[in-house]
């Protein structure tokens, strides 16, 4: 679902990996201008309504990374609580550890 901030597209929020009551949630906002202003909260919050009442989703997984303080603080912001630290990828120019989160 897109994320749109005063009739302009900025970002996205989805599902993937849907199985019996659980997902995993993705968000994106593009504009760094608009990261930190509680966008990516509220847009989360809606998709998990969403995601509850329409598709009976219970459980939420979702994946970080360790240098991204602003998503990590989010997901906490909201429940979800560290799970696992498995893998590595490329983030800002540098290889970095990859956090998962669960909320239930």
């Amino acid at each position: 679902m897109g994320i749109e901030l005063k009739e302009r597209l900025v970002g996205y929020a989805d599902l993937a990996c849907i199985k019996d009551n659980a997902a995993e949630l993705d968000i994106a906002i593009g504009e760094s201008t608009l990261w930190g202003k509680g966008i990516g909260t509220n847009s989360i919050l809606c998709m998990m309504d969403y995601a509850s009442i329409n598709l009976g989703i219970t459980i939420f997984n979702a994946e970080t990374h360790e240098e991204n303080i602003r998503s990590r603080k989010m997901l906490e912001k909201i429940g979800f609580i560290e799970i696992s630290r498995i893998g590595n990828e490329e983030y800002l120019g540098t290889e970095n550890q990859l956090i998962q989160y669960r909320y239930k």
